[in-house]
């Protein structure tokens, strides 16, 4: 991590970046009489006193410092830029009021996308919260799924219920080490509840130069966590949250947010699909699209079949497995010509199939 600050905070962006955002990001974590460096006099002057400071080791920046350079480096990027311009225009916010004439034609250097999140985190932080939000919705990541047992249960996103999930989070996530902070980010989308949860990763260590040794320093960076909640469904998704936390995250959600508790502690709340139809009907098994008139074929292009066996003691044990890939549609009953037969130990693991449309 303190190597990607390094590249973050590279000599371009130190000889280009504006020098009064550069000012405001110390005065977040200095009083003015206690910042390290100069902020007067001739702007070449001022950026060879912040290339002296960035080029100190980072065990001697300051610790919030190096915070908020981490979370301004997340949205840093071209896509960074973009999330925050469609936040700012969607809460009808403009980032930059004083554009003037001499500029209108130019490409000024304060619109390159570092220096957008920067300008952002420092005087628009909600908009730049909130893209943040997106980014962290927008990730590929897998998604658990949790189904309660009804449909049309709405969601409860007032203040108080906010507040309640918020406490209830932060107490799980502290239990595993990773700190107290949290914040919430609820929207809503194509008749979707999305929350984003942003909060303190586990502390990890990185070895830096200090001078002519090697030094280790701690870091708590920000995770986000993504939770997707289609009440005509009555289906949860979680994204972002290691397997052993998912269960207690869907049951601090379905206390806090949905008011019912237990909600998706099913038994069947997870088993949302299975792959024993398959496996009982074998390897001519065929999807059907009759019924939806747009489809014009479903192809199984990989599937995976697993032997167990039991041992000594009596426990079944994964032996081996047998994998099939056809990007014609075969991929299933190519198992007929080989040694896979389910149901004398062999299971269907998994399949890949793809739909066409008309």
């Amino acid at each position: 991590m303190g190597s990607d600050i390094k590249k973050f905070v590279n000599p371009k962006f130190l000889n280009s970046i504006d020098v009064v955002l550069m000012r405001d990001l110390f005065a977040r974590h200095f009083k003015d009489d206690g910042l390290p460096l100069v902020f007067e006099g001739e702007v070449a002057e001022i950026r060879k006193r912040m290339a002296a400071y960035f080029a100190a080791p980072i065990t001697a920046w300051s610790e919030g410092l190096i915070a908020d350079l981490h979370r301004v480096a997340e949205l840093g990027t071209g896509e960074g830029m973009q999330l925050i311009l469609n936040e700012a225009r969607r809460q009808g916010v403009t980032l930059y009021s004083d554009l003037d004439a001499e500029q209108a034609d130019s490409a000024p250097v304060r619109h390159e996308s570092k220096h957008v999140a920067l300008h952002a985190y420092l005087h628009h932080h909600p908009i730049f919260e909130a893209a943040a939000d997106f980014q962290a919705l927008r990730a590929p990541t897998a998604m658990a799924e949790f189904r309660g047992p009804q449909r049309d249960v709405g969601a409860d996103l007032t203040e108080a219920a906010s507040a309640a999930f918020k406490a209830a989070i932060v107490k799980l996530f502290a239990q595993d080490l990773q700190g107290d902070y949290c914040r919430l980010g609820p929207y809503e989308e194509d008749g979707e509840i999305n929350l984003v949860v942003s909060h303190g990763a586990p502390v990890t260590t990185t070895p830096v130069v200090a001078g002519d040794r090697e030094q280790i320093i701690t870091l708590r960076a920000v995770k986000y966590a993504a939770l997707r909640y289609a009440s005509n469904e009555g289906l949860l998704r979680i994204g972002g949250v290691p397997r052993a936390q998912q269960a207690e995250v869907a049951a601090i959600f379905a206390e806090h947010i949905l008011g019912r508790p237990g909600f998706f502690a099913g038994k069947d709340a997870r088993d949302l699909y299975a792959l024993d139809p398959i496996t009982a009907f074998g390897p001519d098994f065929a999807f059907e699209h009759a019924f939806d008139e747009r489809i014009l074929e479903v192809r199984i292009v990989a599937a995976a079949a697993d032997f167990f066996a039991e041992d000594e003691d009596g426990a079944w044990r994964h032996v081996r497995s047998w994998e099939s890939k056809d990007a014609s549609g075969a991929a299933l009953r190519h198992f007929k010509a080989s040694e896979v037969r389910f149901g004398r130990g062999w299971r269907l693991g998994e399949i890949t199939f793809r739909v066409f449309f008309k």
